[in-house]
């Protein structure tokens, strides 16, 4: 008699386990555009009525972009040009007059044109319990009970988003109705709107956007408990593909010959003969930094950090929020150049693509806070980068020395999907 072998094959869905991190970045033209776009017909000051049309609809500017649909002429059409206009996108063309489009409902509009592009950004998806809204602006503290013998919020909400960046503090996404929200446990909507900035009204409504705490952060099928939580997670794994990464950075490069190297990475600065067979090829690309950092207390401490992209000098702030402190400057990293464009052609999928894009995009960020006390530091200092390749008497690369090159990951570094 035969014996019969059953072999059971069991497929499992890395979704029912887990979800990868997404290590890439989108523009921010992708998620939250200068200019929003939409059919739509404007009604002129005049009473004349537009043919509908697509409109380019800049809210900070308070300027629309008219394209005339027969011969494209493109006419600019600012707030004292028109009395209402109707949006295809916005409450199926609900007429809106010019105060309101740049006041009150502008936030309202803002975030249902970017609706579509949240359904396009390619951005890790997350899911923020919070409560529910009611009406655009309001949204109550949650409301605790006990249901089933379980803790229990009667009016939560859970809310899909895609997530643009995280700290320790805060985490800033795109949700699934097209509000942009830089937020802590407690949110603060970020401006995506055309409203203005005077407006005690306004200031009103984004207090109570605050009440909208963040409950819990859902990430694959891991629940996390807040913003904190949430970072670790996602730096453990930043950390992990960095390391992993590098190796596989050296030995992408070890075997390559040295003339190809030059052709990507440009005339070497040193040359070191280590032995009649060996020699090391290193690249300096110079820069000198000054660092400054400024604090105004007593009313507000703002601190800005500025990067030009130069090769010979740049200019830039620290701020601790970022995980940067005043004595490293070693992170103060500006553009790879040639180097990390040449590794793309080799290893378009390395982290260390976005690596070097995260920490650069570091240098463009702005955090207010309270205190009471003035002062300033400026600190000159070279902030040179240096690679070497060993290679034989044949010139093909044997070893690659990096160490000075890439900065080795730091717990606090803000982890953004954003390249701005």
């Amino acid at each position: 008699m035969k014996q019969l072998t059953i072999f059971l094959v069991i497929l499992f869905n890395s979704s029912l386990f887990g979800q990868d991190i997404k290590w890439t970045t989108v523009t921010k033209n992708e998620y939250n555009p200068v200019q929003l776009i939409s059919r739509g017909v404007v009604t002129l000051d005049n009473g004349d009525k537009t043919p509908e049309a697509d409109l380019y609809i800049d809210f900070p500017a308070e300027r629309i972009y008219y394209r005339n649909p027969l011969n494209n002429a493109i006419f600019s059409i600012y707030k004292n040009d028109f009395k209402s206009i109707s949006l295809n996108e916005y409450e199926e063309g609900k007429n809106v007059d010019d105060g309101a489009f740049y006041g009150d409902v502008g936030e309202e509009i803002a975030a249902s044109l970017r609706k579509k592009l949240y359904e396009e950004a390619d951005l890790n998806f997350i899911t923020i319990t919070s409560v529910k809204k009611e009406g655009f602006f309001t949204r109550n503290q949650p409301k605790f009970e006990v249901n089933n013998g379980e803790l229990d919020v009667s009016n939560k909400s859970n809310v899909s988003a895609k997530l643009i960046g995280i700290n320790l503090t805060r985490i800033e996404y795109l949700d699934e109705d097209g509000d942009l929200w830089d937020r802590g446990n407690y949110g603060t909507l970020l401006g995506g709107g055309g409203i203005s900035t005077n407006s005690d009204d306004k200031e009103k409504r984004k207090e109570a956007r605050k009440s909208a705490r963040i409950l819990n952060i859902k990430f694959g099928n891991k629940f996390f408990l807040n913003t904190r939580d949430l970072y670790n997670y996602f730096y453990e794994e930043y950390e992990k593909n960095f390391y992993k990464s590098l190796e596989d950075f050296k030995n992408d490069f070890i075997g390559m010959s040295l003339k190809d190297l030059l052709k990507e990475w440009g005339p070497n600065s040193q040359l070191f003969e280590l032995d009649s067979n060996t020699f090391e090829y290193v690249w300096v690309f110079d820069r000198k930094v000054t660092e400054k950092e400024s604090s105004t207390t007593g009313t507000m401490n703002s601190i800005k950090k500025a990067l030009s992209k130069s090769t010979t000098q740049t200019t830039g702030s620290i701020s601790t929020s970022y995980g940067i402190n005043t004595n490293a400057s070693k992170y103060n990293l500006g553009g790879y150049g040639s180097i990390m464009n040449s590794y793309t052609k080799v290893n378009k999928e390395s982290f260390l693509n976005y690596y070097s894009t995260n920490v650069t995009a570091q240098y463009s960020q702005t955090q207010t806070t309270f205190s009471s006390q003035t002062r300033g530091t400026d600190i000159r200092v070279d902030d040179s980068k240096k690679i070497g390749v060993i290679v034989n008497k044949d010139l093909i690369v044997t070893d690659v020395l990096e160490k000075n090159y890439f900065p080795t990951p730091y717990y606090g570094v803000e982890i953004r999907f954003v390249d701005e």
